[in-house]
């Protein structure tokens, strides 16, 4: 009777435990509250986690369409900050960074600002 009790007081713990997953979509977001247009792709796809916050529900997918569609702006950042290529364990240096770089491409400049409005997002996620 102990173990059966002790088996579903654990299930209950992992169950509610992740309710409240911060990577978990429980609802949709409104995203013309973002400050940024990620465009219509399938990997930029948004939802809400359980606080609310705006989360990529497919976060690894994004970061891989994010490197491809902002190359030039995570290229620079990681250049000129001397940077580790961008990783979960690094990325909130990019996000700080990439909307600081310092050059006359009109192109590195905004896609460096995307970047950083990019990891505000996918930092909820995790």
């Amino acid at each position: 009777m102990i173990r059966i009790t002790m088996v579903i007081s654990i299930a209950l713990i992992t169950f509610l435990a992740g309710c409240d997953s911060p990577s978990k979509v429980v609802d949709d977001y409104d995203n013309s509250q973002l400050s940024a247009n990620f465009g219509d792709k399938e990997a930029y796809e948004i939802g809400a986690n359980a606080k609310g916050m705006p989360i990529f529900k497919d976060p690894e997918m994004a970061l891989q369409q994010a490197q491809n569609d902002y190359k030039k702006g995570f290229d620079a950042t990681r250049v000129e900050f001397n940077l580790m290529p961008i990783s979960n364990k690094n990325y909130k240096d990019y996000m700080t960074y990439a909307w600081q770089l310092e050059t006359k491409d009109e192109t590195v400049i905004k896609q460096g600002i995307l970047v950083s409005k990019f990891l505000d997002i996918y930092e909820n996620s995790f």
